[in-house]
């Protein structure tokens, strides 16, 4: 009787559906998985792994590549043997809320 069910929930606009929120702890979720069968784990690894990488810093600074020669994307650029203003940089940390640091 579920295989009904199943496909016919296939035919379901989602959109009309109510979100339903499910909060499951670490601890329960990390124990399921580990019950898998090996191949269901690495079947949830790749899947999680590809949502996942897109937002890794390496995915980031590899996207922003293209943007390299352009110093109005990049906050961080400065000269060779370009002098570093430390006062003006600590002012604006403190402005981020970075505390300040006595060296």
């Amino acid at each position: 009787m579920q295989p009904a069910i199943v496909e016919s929930s296939k035919n379901i606009d989602e959109k009309v559906l109510p979100s339903i929120a499910i909060h499951i702890s670490f601890e329960i979720l990390l124990s399921t998985i580990e019950q898998l069968p090996q191949q269901q784990q690495w079947q949830l690894y790749q899947s999680l792994g590809t949502k996942l990488a897109t937002m890794s810093a390496e995915a980031k600074a590899i996207s922003r590549l293209p943007d390299e020669e352009d110093p109005t994307k990049w906050i961080t650029v400065i000269e060779e043997d370009e002098e570093i203003d430390e006062q003006s940089l600590n002012i604006w940390l403190e402005k981020e809320g970075y505390p300040q640091v006595n060296v």
